[in-house]
């Protein structure tokens, strides 16, 4: 994990809680007593993106991921992050590089959730999986067979639509992801400056992501 929630710093108080294995033992049942044994990142550690992450040990074709949020309270705790399977450039990567291979991107959940199951895309093979958390205060607003007409700030080749949104949200300049479904280009764009016209056009190939 990005790093580990202290009951002890943050609460004065000591019971069992948030390490990253937690996620993975295959207990689902409610909290009860003191203990919370969840895994749980702290909150704005230098402002770092929150991210959990786990090694399958062997490379895997993967179709289904099922999460399991909190269900006592806080269920915006599992919203606006994504999933990603990383199949890695070499078997001896470890979490320092992650990013170093191919990264399939299963899903974009913007909307609380205590519990979701993931479809990832056909050919789906990886070693890792990692749930990242994106900023608190950014969301993404969908128009499918839309294109819009804001100035380009960068023009990149995606694998999905999530990965064209992710790359707006790491960009402080870009207001839309624009992505084409036939030819995987994936157009950034800065706000509209074109007055009262709208700035949608309809085109079936694209969908485009606003950023707010």
């Amino acid at each position: 994990m990005s790093s580990i929630y202290d009951p002890k710093v943050n609460e004065g108080i000591d019971y069992l809680c948030c390490n990253s294995a937690y996620a993975i033992d295959g207990d689902k049942s409610p909290r009860t007593g003191s203990d919370f044994l969840c895994a749980h990142t702290a909150v704005n550690v230098n402002q770092q993106q929150s991210w959990w992450a786990v090694d399958l040990q062997n490379v895997y074709d993967i179709s289904v991921i099922d999460i399991y949020g909190r269900t006592d309270c806080c269920p915006d705790h599992l919203a606006n992050f994504d999933v990603e399977v990383i199949m890695p450039a070499c078997t001896c990567n470890r979490w320092n590089s992650l990013d170093e291979g191919v990264v399939f991107h299963c899903h974009y959940q913007a909307t609380a959730s205590q519990r979701i199951t993931i479809t990832c895309p056909p050919n789906t093979r990886g070693r890792f999986v990692r749930i990242k958390h994106l900023s608190r205060t950014a969301y993404a607003c969908g128009h499918i067979g839309y294109g819009y007409v804001g100035p380009v700030i960068g023009t990149y080749v995606a694998n999905s639509d999530v990965h064209c949104t992710e790359m707006c949200f790491t960009n402080t300049a870009c207001s839309a992801a624009e992505y084409d479904k036939k030819t995987n280009v994936c157009i950034l764009k800065g706000d509209c400056t074109n007055g009262t016209q709208s700035s949608l056009f309809q085109d079936n190939n694209k969908d485009v992501f606003f950023i707010q």
